[in-house]
């Protein structure tokens, strides 16, 4: 973890990475507490693994199954997101074998050759998604921060900081653990850590601008906004 002197020299650019909701809540494996979301991406997701068979050169017969399979699982998921559980736990299981559920059956409808093209060109979209994603956060951030007139000294503590905090997060992600209670509480101490270094440095108001930066589609920011020492806030890029 990032050490103490580290933390108090280069502390401003904890804001560059501002325990993401969107990286670190997703690497704790909490993908299945919003229901209603997982049913909107289980709309997207077909869509966009239709244009995909299309453009593998799957036949009629492959498609129709593979919307058959979909249009199964949606039903599911609709199910599931009316269903009382007792626990997050006892949600995300169920999420998790319906999934499997699923691509036990796409195994069932495709070849080993159709099954490694449609992972291949899946994870090739969801990597464009993804860069999608964090260019845009990254131009939200830009914007924040540029309304806060940092100096380039500031600036630069800001990339170097981000860096080390970016390799916290890879290495707790290859981590191994026991169960995922450790797992899941080894990355809230990693959220509590660097929300605590945020709280030195930010005001209430600052945080929420912030948080509303890191939002998937942005919120209203960039507007200046002073920090607590009677000096632009020092943060990141």
């Amino acid at each position: 973890m990032i050490r103490l002197s580290l933390r108090k020299t280069l502390m401003p650019a904890l804001l560059a990475l501002a325990i993401a909701p969107l990286s670190l809540a997703v690497s704790a494996a909490d993908h299945g507490d919003d229901a209603a979301q997982g049913e909107r991406y289980q709309h997207k997701h077909a869509a966009h693994l239709d244009a995909m068979q299309q453009r593998l050169g799957f036949d009629d017969d492959t498609r129709a199954e593979l919307q058959a399979a979909h249009a199964e699982m949606r039903d599911a998921h609709r199910d599931l997101k009316g269903q009382d559980f007792d626990s997050r736990d006892e949600r995300r299981d169920a999420y998790r074998e319906l999934h499997e559920q699923h691509r036990a059956a796409l195994d069932d409808i495709l070849t080993d050759e159709q099954r490694e093209e449609l992972r291949s060109a899946m994870r090739e979209k969801m990597q464009e998604h993804r860069a999608e994603r964090r260019e845009a956060m990254q131009e939200r951030l830009t914007a924040l921060v540029d309304g806060w007139e940092l100096s380039d000294e500031e600036r630069a503590a800001l990339t170097e900081t981000r860096e080390a905090l970016y390799s916290d997060m890879r290495e707790l992600r290859e981590q191994e653990f026991d169960s995922r209670d450790e797992r899941r509480e080894a990355y809230q101490a990693l959220r509590d850590e660097h929300h605590a270094a945020l709280t030195e440095l930010l005001d209430e108001q600052q945080l929420e601008e912030l948080k509303a930066a890191m939002q998937p589609k942005g919120s209203k920011h960039g507007h200046r906004h002073h920090g607590k020492r009677g000096h632009p806030s020092e943060r990141d890029a």
